[in-house]
């Protein structure tokens, strides 16, 4: 089996590797951050850990008062361990995330987890008892416990405030949920910059016109102070050098003509530089009119901050304790009232006992009912209730007053103290349910008004911006997807769907324009961030090269004259549609001719000196098969769609060319090519320049001496499927002008003489659908393993129409005959070739080699070796 070979100058030029087709694209440089802490990485984005975070944060949020809710004080020092883990815990995930988040350390969000971390130390009660904040239990004297109340009352107000403090914890859990949902974002699959120009790249022509008038007016400049200091010398030489004062007068009329030129340029150069400025001035007033999107976030964020600020207003008084509790002084009324009594003469100790017990019995219906009482006198003992010594200093209230011990008597009375304490736990318990509900209250309002911003930024801007990046990437990546990108249907936000939008039709534009061939162009330059650069490097590539040519397209032109534009349009919907479906593409529309391409893929082959290489022979196959494929409905195509076959009653083409049918040649071949970009900054087509696409339009040019509607290059024929080589036969043996190398010419037996009219009729969306329906079942066979090449060509329609007339016996004979021709014997040829006339007597192949051999009589030169020379090209 012969094998392509490589054309060694190839190897001079610049060529770069594909590279691979699942690398992600991201031209936004979201990911081009290098983790170098991954293992604390993996440690903050932990399930787990974030589990454990969220569960102290909610402690953090309502530990506190449900330790004064549901536990005295013994359980303190169980809670002051749980909040100090706290601090350890969220102090760890501060330090971890400010060495691996970006902008984390020293950020807003930094400073909001120091300041609610730091809050937390007010939750621990030893140290509010250590700096004083809380009173402690060992205080006995009336000094030291009037200063405990003093600290109790302080301590109180204290903790309030930094239960406020607390509430930023919540932004935490809000937080972590968003950035979870942005890892997961960020871990969908893809399905799939601006440019900064100096003015002098934007207008180039402009800028080279004023440097180059610039120049010569300093050179002009230059040549005036000469001519005035040659003058001078010269005045003191003879006169009488006609030939000098003469060449010094052209010098000066040519000056005088230039600074004339010049004076004409500089205005209008001036003036164009003017308008485009305007221009540009003029599109730059009207970006600044506020957009609707932009009105849109303002109204209705200014809206929910009204409605959020009103809410907080007519709410918040609700959760203080003053609006369910009024604080009682009636302890200190008891208190002075004790005095008052106890400092009666002849009052008796019965008295004062009675008195006790009525302040005691009054206040068990308070809410505050008495949990200790000191007195002044020896013979009567101090009341204390069985959870007084469990109440912590924040739930005790303190009432003092000094008796005069004159009054009441030295011998009945000790320390001259009465001290009232009131037992406040369960007010104490109330007000932690409140906070509980406060915080609960402040959480949902801070949810809520986070998810309602957040919604209208998201929906408004951030999604739209979020699936551009995602387009961008697709497209940078592979562009030809922006071709079956769907758009979007135009919502509330118009203007940002309508960017959206225009990114697809950009992208499917230039994927359009460019073709397969210029992906890698569109891609590098959008992914850079530089300006742009159309010249890139080529690429070698291995390919399938198709060329087709319309019959007549001269004629057709004169004739049809504006019309020529759809004439032409409508045989290249069919061409690119076909070859589009089976797995090729586009490059070149030519006017009259269309290259095409099957392009392989850089991993399915690789160069072993000239030999070419496949890592799957059964892919190439397929490939080779989908190309003569295309071409064989393409020629179906265009026999039996109706907008066609409307040509042949076109009168304008009948009276130039009586009995005019839509015609084309087919060319296929196969090999190397260099793609890239083809000319210059000012136009560019990207493209591929490789003799075997020079083969590929020879091939098409040579169907008319062979009058054949299709020829295929032995390079080619020699990876069809077997069961696809069965419509084929080999016509020629050539060279072909510029090669040594001697080529088999193929063919393919069709006939598309009396076919029926299609009678699919879609509108344009609905046929579009159709074809893309069509294209999934074909490639979902060769995914699959079920694609039979045979079996194709008879369950396929036009296929099956076109190859109607396939007759084996005929094959059989003009076989016999081509060995014949090949091995020099051809008077055994021509009798072959007349057995096979009879059942094909309107043959081109026949018909072109019977001229070949009648040239010499039917016999074969000295010379031949098994092939000609092609002298048509």
């Amino acid at each position: 089996m012969s094998q392509p070979q490589v054309n060694p100058e190839a190897d001079n030029q610049s060529v770069i590797s594909e590279e691979s087709d699942n690398e992600e694209v991201d031209v936004f440089g979201q990911n081009e951050d290098i983790d170098k802490f991954p293992l604390l990485t993996s440690i903050l984005d932990n399930t787990w850990f974030q589990v454990l975070v969220n569960l102290l944060t909610i402690y953090a949020l309502f530990g506190d008062d449900i330790r004064i809710i549901a536990f005295d004080k013994r359980a303190d020092d169980g809670f002051d361990v749980i909040t100090i883990i706290c601090m350890i815990i969220f102090s760890i995930e501060i330090i971890i995330a400010s060495l691996v988040r970006k902008d984390y350390f020293n950020s807003f969000f930094f400073w909001l987890d120091i300041i609610s971390t730091v809050s937390q130390i007010l939750d621990i009660t030893q140290f509010n008892i250590a700096v004083g904040l809380q009173g402690s239990f060992a205080a006995k004297s009336a000094s030291q416990l009037q200063q405990a109340n003093k600290a109790s009352k302080t301590s109180s107000k204290a903790i309030r405030v930094v239960r406020l403090v607390r509430l930023i914890r919540i932004v935490k859990l809000y937080k972590a949920a968003s950035y979870s949902q942005e890892q997961a974002f960020k871990r969908q699959p893809l399905r799939v910059s601006t440019m900064k120009k100096s003015r002098a790249t934007i207008y180039p022509s402009v800028y080279e016109n004023i440097n180059n008038v610039q120049a010569e007016q300093e050179n002009l400049n230059k040549k005036d102070n000469n001519t005035e200091q040659r003058g001078s010398i010269e005045s003191h030489k003879l006169e009488g050098d006609d030939n000098a004062n003469s060449q010094e007068n052209r010098e000066n009329q040519n000056m005088v003509a230039k600074q004339q030129q010049i004076e004409n340029v500089v205005p209008k150069i001036q003036l164009t530089h003017r308008q485009s400025m305007k221009e540009i001035q003029q599109v730059k007033g009207k970006q600044i009119k506020e957009s609707r999107v932009s009105k849109r976030l303002s109204d209705s964020t200014t809206k929910k901050v009204i409605v959020l600020v009103i809410i907080l207003l007519l709410i918040m008084p609700l959760f203080s304790s003053d609006y369910y509790f009024e604080s009682s002084q009636s302890l200190a009324y008891a208190a002075e009232y004790f005095r008052v009594v106890a400092e009666i003469p002849n009052t008796k100790l019965s008295e004062i006992n009675e008195t006790i017990n009525f302040v005691i019995d009054q206040h068990k219906q308070f809410d505050t009912p008495v949990g200790y009482i000191t007195n002044p006198f020896i013979e009567i003992e101090n009341y204390e209730t069985p959870s007084y010594q469990y109440l912590r200093e924040s739930s005790k209230s303190y009432y003092f007053e000094l008796v005069d011990p004159v009054l009441v008597g030295l011998e009945y009375i000790g320390d001259p103290v009465i001290l009232f304490v009131s037992d406040n736990s369960d007010v104490e318990s109330k007000n932690s349910i409140i906070n509980i509900v406060n915080t609960l209250f402040v959480s949902a309002v801070l949810l809520f008004g986070a998810i309602a911003f957040s919604n209208d930024a998201n929906n408004v801007a951030l999604k739209p911006i979020d699936r551009m990046i995602v387009k961008v990437n697709l497209i940078a990546k592979n562009p030809q997807l922006a071709k079956e990108m769907k758009l979007e249907s135009e919502g509330i936000q118009k203007e940002t769907t309508q960017i959206e939008n225009a990114i697809i039709k950009i992208g499917a534009l230039l994927a359009l324009g460019f073709g397969d061939a210029g992906s890698a162009i569109i891609g590098t330059n959008m992914a850079s961030s530089g300006d742009v650069d159309p010249m890139l490097p080529g690429k070698r590539k291995w390919a399938i090269y198709g060329f087709c040519d319309i019959r007549n397209f001269t004629d057709a032109t004169e004739v049809l004259q504006k019309d020529v534009m759809l004439f032409v349009n409508n045989i290249a919907e069919i061409v690119h549609s076909m070859v589009d479906r089976y797995k090729g593409s586009a490059n070149k529309n030519i006017g009259d001719a269309f290259l095409l391409v099957w392009k392989i893929n850089d991993s399915q082959w690789h160069e072993e000196g000239n030999e070419i290489k496949w890592s799957n022979i059964v892919q190439i196959n397929q490939l080779a098969d989908c190309a003569l494929i295309a071409f064989m409905k393409i020629y179906a195509k265009i026999n039996r769609e109706p907008k066609i076959l409307d040509y042949r009653n076109d009168e304008r083409l009948s009276q130039r060319l009586p009995g005019y049918k839509v015609k084309m040649g087919f060319g296929l071949h196969i090999g190397w090519g260099i793609e890239g970009a083809i000319g210059s900054e000012f136009k560019i087509d990207a493209s591929y320049l490789s003799p075997n696409v020079n083969m590929a339009s020879r091939l098409e040019a040579a169907t008319k001496q062979y009058g054949v509607a299709v020829l295929i290059s032995s390079e080619l024929h020699q990876y069809f499927s077997d069961e696809i080589k069965k419509y084929t036969r080999q016509i020629d043996k050539v060279t072909v002008k510029g090669s040594l190398k001697p080529i088999g010419l193929f063919t393919v037996e069709m006939d598309a003489d009396d076919l029926p009219p299609s009678k699919e009729d879609y509108i344009q969306e609905e046929k579009q659908q159709v074809m893309y329906e069509k294209k999934l079942i074909f490639l979902q066979q060769l995914e699959t393993g079920d694609f039979n090449g045979e079996f194709y060509m008879k369950r396929n329609k036009d296929l099956a129409l076109i190859t109607k007339n396939f007759n084996q016996e005929f094959l059989h004979q003009f076989g016999q005959g081509f060995q014949g021709y090949l091995l020099g014997n051809w008077k055994e040829a021509h009798m072959w070739f007349e057995k096979a006339k009879l059942i094909r007597p309107n043959d081109g192949p026949i018909s072109t080699l019977f001229n070949v051999m009648s040239e010499t009589n039917f016999k074969a030169p000295s010379d031949w070796k098994g092939y000609r020379e092609l002298t048509e090209k």
